[in-house]
Formats: C-alpha cells, structure tokens, sequence
C-alpha cells in the first residue's frame, strides 16, 4: 500500500505541482480552503478536502499520514510595512500548532515539511548558509523565521517530527504573472514592455520540477532531514538583467525593456544565493541544476498556451 502524504495548502503553484508529481508514489490528499475542482478533476489519484486551516484541524477521522507537506500561508506580501503583521504570524501559528495538536502523539508521523523561505536571511552575506543569524527585512519574512523557530521549538522540546524547508525563488508553469519570470515571459511573448527594476540584484532561481524531485527525495530521506532546517535551492545566483536578455533572444522577442522603470524596494536584497552543503550532505549527492534549459521548457510550455 502507497504511504499518506498530506499537502496543507496544496491548491497554490507549489500545492498543485508536488501532488502531481507525488501522487504515483504516494496517496496524495490535499487540504486548502479553496479546491480548484478543474485542476484536480483531472487527477482522480488525489484526495482533496476544502478546509479552513486557521479556524479546524484535519478530522481526528482521518487516517495519519507518514508524511506532512505544510504550504499554508493565508497572506503573502513582499511589503516591508508591519501592518499584515498580527494576522499573518497568528494564522500562520495557528496552522502549525493544529497540526501539532492533531498529530504529536502519532508515531506512525515520520516527517512534517514546514515551509520557511530563504528572505529569512535577509541582508546576510551570501551564501546563506543555515548556521547564519537571520535578517529578516520584510513582513513576509520575519513571518517566516517566527514559524521556523516555533517549529524548531516544537521539534527540541515535544520530539514533534517537523523539517523547515528554504526554498529559492521556484519557477515554472502555472505560476502567478506578477512572478519576475513568469512576468518576463508573458510579456516578452505578447510584445509588450516590461517595466523593472535595473535588475542588477542576483537570485538564486530553482525550477518548480527539480524542486519536486528533490522533495520526493527528502521523502526517502526522512530520517535525516527531522529537526533540521535545510535551503533548497540552486547553490547560483544569476543577475535579474542576465535572466531576460537569455529570455529576449530564446522568445525572439522585440518587447522593450524599461531597466530603471521601477526603483529598488528599500533594503533591496542584491545577492541571494544559498549554500546548499547541507542539502547535498542529507542526501548524500551532488546537485547540479540547468536553469538555462529549464527557462527554454518553461518559454516553449508557455508559448503553446499563448
């Protein structure tokens, strides 16, 4: 029989790809508030369930999962205001400790992935290497190192089998246009100008399906990833300008691009990458990653959508 997986929030961009891509191996049921019943219609191998995860934890009815991927985040703001502050860091708290309170005393639980994110580190020298102090320099992001430091805290003191995960900027199909590459895309397809910023900051950039190959072997994995916390990202960093002047000649595009249209946010962060030593190490491998063919499949993918 296929081990449970359970995706907290498996209706987003992220949501929907792992349980595509874990549902031939794995029981895969979802949990959002909101179903995308098309989306999902078409995968009769997963389970979904329309819940508010804030105000109910999952049924005690329901079977224990061997896995939890935790994606629920009810907000998501790149703001540097404190005015979403109360209400993300008490829904997103909320999520986790029912969660916890469903779940703690299961031994059948072998991993819950809680998802932190690598704006955790803020201003810090790059590579961000998980032993560095964070900085977090937006909402979004002290929202982030608040949950990771519950789930550690939870981890230490309730041997609570829980994984914080820092992805790097994840990339690919289906993903919201307001998103720096799914934006240059879309744009450079239909020939339209793209307002930016000098585009000189660097990013560490990750395809949503490497992402998920890694994920499943965190999986396999498990053992060695509970209580710890792990960047999951390309270990490079590519210049924003480099990105699209790759994306211009691979579309053939004419679109204008207006470099300096749109400033800097303040405390602009101008080098992302992430050490992924930890990574590598947990899963005894060496990682290596084609940003470049990946932006082609995702260029072709959307260009027989257009």
């Amino acid at each position: 029989m296929k081990e449970l997986v359970y995706i907290l929030g498996g209706n987003g961009f992220i949501g929907k790809h792992l349980s595509s891509y874990l549902m031939q191996d794995y029981q895969v049921v979802v949990f959002d508030q909101w179903i995308d019943a098309t989306f999902f219609a078409e995968k009769p191998l997963i389970t979904t369930h329309s819940m508010d995860l804030i105000a109910s934890r999952i049924p005690d009815e329901l079977p224990v999962p061997s896995f939890i991927i935790n994606l629920a985040s009810p907000l998501v703001t790149a703001s540097r205001e404190i005015e979403f502050l109360d209400r993300m860091t008490a829904d997103n708290l909320k999520i986790l400790l029912n969660l916890y309170n469903r779940f703690h005393d299961e031994p059948r639980l072998k991993l819950v992935l809680q998802f932190g994110s690598i704006e955790e580190y803020g201003n810090g020298n790059a590579p961000f290497a998980e032993t560095q102090r964070e900085m977090p320099n937006s909402t979004y992001a002290l929202l982030k190192q608040t949950t990771t430091n519950a789930a550690m805290m939870l981890n230490r003191n309730n041997i609570f089998p829980v994984a914080v995960l820092r992805p790097g900027n994840l990339f690919g199909p289906g993903q919201n246009k307001n998103r720096f590459i799914a934006y240059v895309i879309d744009s450079l397809i239909r020939g339209v100008s793209l307002e930016v910023t000098p585009c000189e900051q660097k990013r560490d950039f990750l395809s949503i399906q490497d992402f998920c190959e890694i994920l499943k072997e965190i999986l396999l994995r498990h053992k060695s990833f509970v209580g710890e916390i792990v960047n999951v990202a390309s270990g490079k960093n590519v210049a924003l300008k480099d990105i699209i002047a790759f994306m211009q000649e691979s579309t053939g595009s004419s679109s204008e691009v207006l470099y300096g249209k749109l400033p800097y946010r303040e405390n602009e962060i101008m080098d992302q990458r992430c050490s992924i030593d930890k990574l590598e190490k947990l899963l005894e491998k060496q990682l290596n990653f084609d940003l470049w063919q990946r932006l082609r499949e995702y260029i072709e993918i959307e260009k027989t959508s257009n």
